[in-house]
């Protein structure tokens, strides 16, 4: 519990720091902000989707959203992936999908902005390699 606590904060302070990176902001709530109200709403459609039990079509309409590549898709896979590596084991159960999953697909989503070191940040290292 102690570990996955640490790992949190640590995702919470890399996205802070990207969020003032991207966008001169102090804080993730307020580089949420600062994006468009349309893209706000589809951060908090992904996020919801996920939580009602949705984690594959979110991931999946995360992915046609970062198709674009935009610094405002960027910021919001993070916030969704973020969400999303909080879950718990149970949850992760009870809707067939798998922290390891989890992790491949973040690992594709960052591969698109070039930030593919960033799954290591978010997720721990691969056990399988």
């Amino acid at each position: 519990m102690f570990e996955q606590d640490f790992i949190m904060r640590q995702i919470k302070e890399i996205t802070a720091v990207i969020a003032k990176v991207l966008f001169g902001a102090d804080n993730v709530e307020q580089a949420f902000y600062m994006l468009q109200e349309v893209e706000r709403q589809k951060a908090f459609a992904l996020v919801e989707t996920m939580r009602s039990g949705e984690p594959e079509k979110a991931v999946g309409e995360l992915d046609r959203l970062s198709d674009s590549n935009t610094k405002e898709n960027l910021m919001i896979g993070l916030e969704f992936y973020a969400q999303l590596s909080d879950m718990d084991e149970e949850y992760f159960i009870k809707n067939g999908y798998s922290f390891g999953k989890a992790r491949e697909d973040f690992q594709h989503f960052a591969e698109k902005f070039g930030v593919e070191q960033m799954t290591e940040l978010y997720f721990g290292k691969d056990d399988d390699k």
